[in-house]
């Protein structure tokens, strides 16, 4: 994969030494922010470093060795980014990673090198005057991560100028773990369909989360290899090197040996297993301190390393034969719209913080819990968790599930005929994405009615006036009109880019906009205008497709976003 170490030359391991674990001091229930963040950066981290000089007066907690793989691994990713050149390397034996964010550039180009095409590299303030430079930066890179489907909630740009640590590390750590999951796919690996247990299809396997991709994958080798040992978490299965040992040694017998065995001493043993890493180029994220410490987060990075570098995965014959047919309808399916929108939403999901992550969207909505937890969200006082059977098996409690989070979305006023719970249990995925994007219309205008719209529901012709409106009056000729969310007109992204000066005259560097004629062109321009959008703090989650593509849906989300951001500046 493009993304893999070359196994010349790795990395020296980090020379820092770590400390044992402590817990993190008690917090205030009120501070929901660091307590999110914490739990998102992981339960492992190491002692208090330094009082927080916030409001609350409150210590945080983070692990240097986190600070020290973290550092490592961007050094690594991002060393001939031209945009970053004497920014790096970041002294992995210091706090440096906190300050080396504080300008943005570094966040939005590792967020662009985990999902390529996200941030518009020109839209990125390379010279820094003022604060408000880094502070468009941070938006970009911010609203940039919520697209992917990081969980931003309480983080904004002066947290990240500050160097916030909690927050640095919980944002750094989600957009490395997209990073290190992007290529865990069937579509990049089909030889994956070996890993799928008797009895099971293909569409099995897209249910499972990354994590339990891995893990299958760890159990594949470890069987392969004659190993009794079965990996079930990223930590205390660790501690010991045996499955590490037996894994690189089946994935890569040319440089590795099950010679760490007859090492007895644990921190020695998994000394040793970084030794073989060190020959393969993947001596990353992982200490020995690390590996005999259980740290389940690092874990399951350097695992995702490997698999990475080494899938060692072969289909055979056979097998390919069987599932010929199935699988070509499932990458047929990959590349329809509907899965493009599934994605969007997922994200969008995602970027709440729920209890738990998304990850098939139609499958997870099944059990009716997530979709009350989204209603949750939008509605808080609307639900009541008596009605909900949480974390179900028993189909008929699902349904029942279901049917109250149909019930929920009725009482917030969407239009849920010919659904029923039924349907979501059942995972028709053509009405969830239509209950889902009610869902997610409902919260863009949810926001504009809180702002003070005129109306008490906001129509898409409200949204088409609006932005008429804007355009007619920014001050530049040539931005046009449009009619509808279906005008041909917009694939050009031009009259998107004209609503943005509207709302910011100095967002749009006009010599960098194009015409909008060629297929080229269009890409340029609607790449752009989602990054000037987010720069300007938008939450905007489509992606550059639906704009040359005109999707009329996501469309009126991007607007929907725009005008709720002139709202609340005209409120502030």
């Amino acid at each position: 994969p493009a993304d893999a170490p070359p196994p010349a030359k790795p990395a020296p391991p980090p020379p820092k030494p770590t400390t044992e674990d402590t817990p993190a001091m008690a917090r205030s229930d009120s501070e929901a922010i660091q307590e999110r963040s914490l739990e998102v950066l992981g339960k492992e981290d190491q002692i208090i470093k330094r009082k927080d000089g916030g409001a609350f007066g409150a210590y945080h907690s983070y692990g240097e060795e986190k600070v020290a793989a973290f550092a490592e691994y961007i050094n690594f990713v991002l060393a001939d980014d031209p945009f970053l050149t004497g920014k790096l390397p970041i002294n992995p034996s210091s706090n440096d990673l906190f300050s080396a964010v504080s300008e943005g550039i570094l966040l939005c180009r590792l967020i662009d090198k985990a999902q390529p095409g996200i941030v518009f590299e020109k839209a990125i303030n390379r010279v820094i005057k003022t604060v408000h430079h880094k502070v468009e930066n941070h938006n970009l890179a911010i609203n940039s991560a919520k697209a992917l489907g990081c969980n931003v909630v309480n983080i904004g740009a002066q947290d990240l100028i500050a160097g916030t640590e909690h927050l640095v590390l919980g944002l750094v750590w989600q957009i490395i773990k997209v990073f290190l999951f992007r290529r865990v796919t069937l579509k990049d690996h089909p030889a994956l369909v070996v890993l799928l247990k008797e009895g099971e299809e293909l569409a099995d396997l897209l249910k499972l989360s990354k994590e339990q991709i891995l893990m299958r994958w760890v159990n594949y080798h470890l069987a392969a290899a004659g190993c009794s040992r079965t990996l079930s978490n990223f930590g205390a299965d660790i501690k010991d090197s045996e499955i590490y040992t037996y894994l690189m040694a089946q994935i890569c017998p040319d440089h590795c040996t099950l010679a760490p065995l007859k090492e007895t001493d644990p921190k020695k043993r998994a000394a040793l297993v970084l030794q073989n890493a060190d020959k393969i180029g993947c001596r990353k994220f992982v200490t020995a301190d690390n590996i005999v410490a259980g740290s389940s987060q690092l874990n399951l990075a350097y695992t995702a390393l490997l698999f990475n570098t080494y899938p060692a995965l072969e289909l055979p014959q056979e097998q390919a034969a069987m599932h010929s047919a199935e699988f070509a309808a499932l990458m047929e399916e990959e590349e329809a719209e509907a899965t493009r929108e599934e994605s969007v939403f997922k994200n969008w999901i995602n970027s709440m913080g729920l209890s738990s992550d998304v990850n098939n969207l139609i499958e997870d909505c099944r059990t009716g819990q997530l979709l009350v937890e989204v209603v949750e969200k939008l509605a808080p006082n609307l639900v009541n968790w008596k009605m909900v059977k949480k974390d179900t098996k028993v189909q008929i409690k699902q349904i029942e599930n279901c049917n109250y989070a149909v019930q929920l979305a009725t009482d917030l006023g969407l239009h849920v005929i010919n659904v029923g719970g039924k349907d979501v249990a059942d995972g028709n995925k053509k009405l969830v994405l239509g209950l889902v994007w009610q869902l997610m219309r409902h919260d863009t205008v949810r926001l504009l009615e809180g702002l003070g719209a005129n109306k008490s529901k906001v129509s898409d012709s409200d949204l088409i006036a609006w932005a008429n409106d804007k355009v007619a009056k920014c001050g530049k000729t040539g931005g046009g009109k449009i009619s509808s969310f279906q005008d041909s007109e917009l694939a050009s992204g031009r009259f998107l880019l004209f609503l943005c000066h509207a709302l910011d005259d100095g967002v749009v560097n006009w010599e960098i906009v194009t015409a909008g004629q060629t297929e080229e062109e269009k890409e340029t321009n609607a790449k752009y205008c989602l990054s000037a959008a987010r720069k300007m703090g938008c939450g905007v989650f489509l992606s550059w497709l639906d704009v040359v593509e005109v999707k009329p849906k996501m469309l009126m989300t991007f607007v929907g976003c725009l005008m709720a951001l002139d709202k609340s500046r005209a409120a502030a």
